[in-house]
């Protein structure tokens, strides 16, 4: 194609201004790869955090705080497909006394199969075996807060005034503080003795395979259960305050970062008129010797999407080192990590990097317009009385 071998060569005679041009798509590119990458890797951290203890779906009773005859519904959910987990809970606000120090905490009775099997729980000390009654798991922070370790034998009181004495059998941690500070997990069993009101719980907890495509699951568990007697949400619902600002947070990231893309593209626009006026005389030839004003745009364009490829590709090289450079850095100068992160998560799905270079793309082209539409009018006597 001979447009495309003419605008390579303006291209390589102005090698300086191309790489400064080319560099600057490069790394408009990549910091708007790497600021998503970590901005995607935290905000997905938190979410997973959250949802090691909080249920993707949940089902309440509307009419009782209890739950009683829960084995048929749990059954029934059970054999919705993309379900993982049924977890039958009962919670109630208790406080745990243990080294001369108390504290109010949420207690979460379940069963110990579920504990194993259900939930996603990272286990600092000890095990998640609370098969015993007088067994009970606590949180990282918590213990450290009241100076607890494993083997230690702690007090609980319940809302009904009723003491028990309890084992720490395993410290967890989620990476969510408020879980991991204010959380004690003990046997379902013990909890439904506890509160004297028989084998009942306070809610179902459901956990599905794909949290993020939870709707789905959610009108399928309506379905099932009575909607009259019992309420159900999903985890989007319970925490949409969080996912809102969240949202907002990745939006204005992403309108800032769309403006480094913009200004790359001026950079691109500024070379190409350069060009323009640099190539008037040989715009002119060209256009004596029967080229159209089609042919002449086409050049102009091609010197400008060539400089933005070149920067894609570029771009996709850089991203990936810096990436590996932060996440040593992180593991560096945070040895051990922080409390919520013990290295640096990172994520960027094939769809964004999709979304990403298209953009640029269609920026980029939009850059040349200009340019290549001014070199196209110009006339061949008036471009050669420039000689």
């Amino acid at each position: 194609m001979v447009e495309f071998f003419i605008a390579f060569r303006h291209i390589i005679e102005r090698k300086f201004q191309s790489i400064f041009s080319v560099l600057g798509v490069a790394i408009a590119v990549t910091v708007f790869i790497v600021s998503l990458t970590v901005s995607n890797g935290l905000g997905k951290n938190m979410v997973n955090s959250l949802l090691t203890m909080s249920p993707h779906i949940l089902v309440k009773n509307k009419k009782s705080k209890f739950f009683e005859n829960y084995d048929g519904t749990v059954e029934n959910v059970k054999k919705i497909k993309g379900i993982k987990a049924v977890i039958p809970q009962m919670n109630s606000q208790s406080i745990l006394k243990g080294n001369g120090l108390a504290k109010g905490v949420l207690v979460d009775g379940i069963s110990p199969e579920n504990v194993k099997d259900g939930l996603n729980l990272k286990i600092v000390d000890g095990n998640n075996n609370i098969s015993e009654l007088n067994s009970v798991l606590v949180g990282e922070q918590l213990a450290t807060e009241m100076n607890l370790k494993v083997g230690k034998e702690i007090s609980l009181v319940s809302a009904e005034n009723k003491e028990i004495k309890l084992i720490v059998r395993g410290i967890f941690k989620t990476g969510f503080l408020d879980y991991d500070s204010n959380l004690a997990i003990v046997p379902l069993e013990t909890m439904q003795i506890l509160s004297d009101q028989g084998k009942v719980v306070t809610e179902i907890g459901i956990k599905v395979e794909h949290p993020e495509k939870v709707e789905g699951i959610l009108s399928q568990v309506r379905n099932t259960v009575n909607p009259k007697e019992y309420s159900v949400i999903s985890w989007k619902t319970i925490n949409q305050n969080l996912l809102k600002a969240l949202q907002f947070e990745r939006f204005v990231l992403i309108a800032i970062l769309s403006l480094l893309l913009i200004i790359a593209s001026f950079a691109v626009s500024v070379i190409l008129n350069m060009i323009v006026r640099e190539k008037i005389k040989d715009i002119g030839i060209l256009k004596s010797i029967g080229y159209t004003n089609n042919n002449v745009r086409k050049i102009f364009t091609i010197e400008g999407l060539i400089i933005g490829v070149f920067g894609m590709i570029l771009a996709s090289g850089i991203s990936p080192l810096v990436l590996i450079a932060l996440k040593s850095l992180f593991k560096m100068y945070m040895k051990g990590g922080t409390y919520y992160l013990e290295e640096l998560p990172l994520y960027i799905s094939q769809k964004e990097l999709l979304i990403i270079y298209g953009v640029t793309f269609v920026v980029v082209f939009l850059s040349t317009i200009f340019p290549a539409a001014r070199a196209a009018k110009l006339k061949p006597v008036e471009a050669l009385k420039y000689e």
